[in-house]
């Protein structure tokens, strides 16, 4: 719990001189805010002479003029000459400032003090909102950075593991339960402090006795608010994680939209959606009855206190037995009131804070992920492929138990097309996912001119590298930017030339906007083959090194499928490169086929061989590429 506490508030550490700027004028806000009640008390009394209404004493209580002075000197009577001395001398100072000639004077002076200190309390209230807004707005991008660049570093396994919208709610909406927290913890819990502390000062000037009566309350008060606090954050918790759900269901049902039209699941998705909406729905009911419990039983508790001193000192009063006066008496009442808002909003505070933990434990689960793909201390940059890529008793698993690579050794030298045949759920992809480190092997080694992957930087390691997939990924952003992603300053001129070279440029030339035309997300406003011929250009745009297709063209028509392989010829020209094969031509001419089955490599050579020695390619052959042969 400290160590939450600990690890949320240190983001602030840079911030110090605005939240002590914000905290000063908070506490200068709450001292004048406790002055202008404080002044109630002889206003009134200026107003209605209320001195002289039947029924309160007409006298104030006989002080000394000193506290030194007071009784005969026991603790108790050194402590009634302490305050009294202090009240008497508030009091004075009141008065030096806006007694007049007559009442009329005397209430003129008051009107303007007051209209002074309302007017100089409300300057520090702004200027404590002026220097939080930077900070809550600073501190909610400091943990949506860091939480966004903890997942840029995390590897594909982390993703695969969890929903999306699991990911979002953490940098949306557990970032602004924290930074509720935040907001309140320093605005409310400064300026409600010090009013409070004020406030309670002025009763205990005003009377001791009845101060300590009041306080008899608060531990159960305060016991009541520890005992709200521990349920909210149970709850909270809960409640969060069912907002998780909610954006995985939004998210998941946006990005598959054309595959729940197809099958008109429209209505079994509102029902799933619907159902997420309920359990949110119940766990923030829960939640926030816990919450809305703790004001109205903490405002009974202080009215109830407030109704006790009402009337003990009042009957005393009325007695004609009372130490106060009517100003007095009506200032301590008047100031005791008052304190129940700060500290019905003091109460909350534990309950938001708990809240913001709740928030804030869930995003340092994720940041105290274990990042599994990390660069070596001293990683080596490998500006250039020169000779061989090595695979060495390679085995990989998703889960223990359960291995998808095992025991897979093949070499692809310079300049070499090496190709990657075999039943689905083989271990092709993984096995190429392996050379860029998306993930790590469980055993074994993959080098690049005698150096292992592990021992290289990313960025050189990946830098060598071109990707293209059967799922193209494009972002929501123009055709250019889409082509020359990752690469600054790339002139127009290179772009249209990549574009050329992988078919697109005529297309793309079609739009109205041409290179600016925007793809949409996951560029739904391209076709299949268009989207494939973008990711191509992208490629030769890089011009990467070592180049891996994973079934490019296996998801397009015919016409589509022309015009990619001929971009896919053109990005090979020269280049090293891993194929996951499906369509018969890139099978045709590699230099050597590897037939991967349940893990392992099973056959290897060229197109010829493996179909002379008839074993699982042949089989492959005949079942999925004898009509295009």
């Amino acid at each position: 719990m400290s160590n939450t506490y600990a690890r949320t508030f240190s983001v602030l550490k840079p911030y110090w001189k605005q939240l002590v700027t914000a905290s000063g004028s908070a506490s200068l806000h709450a001292l004048l805010a406790g002055a202008l009640i404080w002044m109630i008390g002889p206003l009134l009394m200026t107003l209605f002479q209320v001195d002289n209404m039947p029924g309160f004493s007409a006298a104030p209580v006989e002080v000394q003029t000193a506290p030194e002075a007071a009784g005969d000197g026991s603790p108790v009577a050194q402590t009634d000459g302490l305050l009294n001395y202090l009240k008497t001398s508030l009091k004075g100072g009141i008065d030096s400032l806006v007694t007049g000639e007559s009442r009329r004077d005397t209430l003129v002076n008051f009107c303007l003090l007051i209209l002074g200190v309302a007017l100089v309390k409300n300057i520090f209230l702004y200027i404590q909102g002026f220097f939080m807004v930077f900070v809550q707005q600073s501190v909610m991008r400091n943990f949506r950075d860091r939480l966004f660049e903890k997942y840029q570093r995390l590897s594909l396994d982390y993703f695969g593991a969890r929903k999306t919208g699991e990911i979002i709610s953490r940098v949306t909406n557990d970032v602004v339960v924290l930074n509720d927290s935040i907001d309140i913890g320093f605005n409310q819990l400064v300026t409600d402090s010090v009013t409070v502390l004020v406030l309670s000062i002025s009763l205990l000037v005003l009377s001791w006795e009845l101060t300590l009566l009041a306080a008899v309350i608060l531990p159960i008060v305060f016991g009541f608010i520890w005992f709200i606090g521990k349920k909210i954050r149970k709850y909270s918790e809960r409640s969060q994680r069912k907002m998780a759900d909610v954006n995985s269901v939004l998210e998941e049902a946006i990005s598959n939209v054309r595959i729940v039209k197809a099958f008109s699941m429209e209505e079994f998705e509102s029902r799933k959606f619907f159902a997420s909406t309920r359990e949110y729905f119940r766990a923030l009911v829960r939640m926030r009855r816990i919450r809305h419990l703790a004001s109205p039983t903490n405002d009974t508790l202080a009215t109830l206190a407030g109704a006790v001193i009402l009337y003990y000192a009042g009957s005393r009063i009325i007695a004609g037995t009372g130490t106060l006066d009517a100003g007095d008496f009506i200032t301590f009442i008047i100031v005791m009131f008052s304190m129940i808002k700060p500290v019905k909003s003091l109460s909350q505070i534990h309950i938001k804070l708990q809240e913001g933990m709740a928030a804030a434990d869930r995003i340092f689960e994720v940041m105290d992920t274990d990042e599994k793909i990390k660069e070596a201390p001293k990683a080596l940059t490998l500006p250039k492929f020169e000779r061989l890529i090595e695979y060495e008793n390679v085995t990989f698993a998703y889960k223990d138990g359960e291995p998808v690579l095992d025991n897979v050794s093949f070499t692809v030298a310079h300049g070499e097309v090496v190709a990657v045949v075999g039943p689905s759920g083989a271990g092709k992809s993984t096995m190429f996912d392996l050379l860029p480190r998306f993930y790590d092997p469980r055993g074994g080694s993959i080098r690049i001119d005698g150096h292992d992957v592990r021992d290289l930087t990313l960025g050189s390691l990946r830098g060598l590298m071109g990707i293209v997939t059967q799922e193209t990924y494009l972002f929501n952003d123009s055709i250019r930017n889409n082509i020359a992603y990752g690469l600054d300053g790339v002139d127009q001129e290179r772009v249209e030339q990549a574009s050329r070279m992988a078919n697109a440029h005529a297309f793309i030339e079609q739009f109205e906007n041409g290179y600016d035309t925007l793809v949409g997300n996951r560029g739904v406003m391209l076709s299949g083959g268009q989207r494939q011929r973008l990711a191509i250009a992208r490629a030769l745009l890089k011009n990467p090194q070592i180049l891996i297709f994973d079934e490019a063209t296996s998801a397009l028509d015919t016409e589509s499928e022309a015009l990619v392989q001929e971009a896919i010829d053109r990005l090979m020209a020269n280049r090293t490169t891993l194929v996951i094969a499906h369509r018969l031509s890139t099978i045709k001419n590699a230099n050597r086929i590897l037939v991967l089955e349940a893990g392992r490599i099973v056959e290897s050579g060229t197109h010829d061989e493996l179909l002379a020695h008839n074993g699982l390619y042949n089989r492959l052959y005949m079942m999925q590429f004898k009509d295009q042969g």
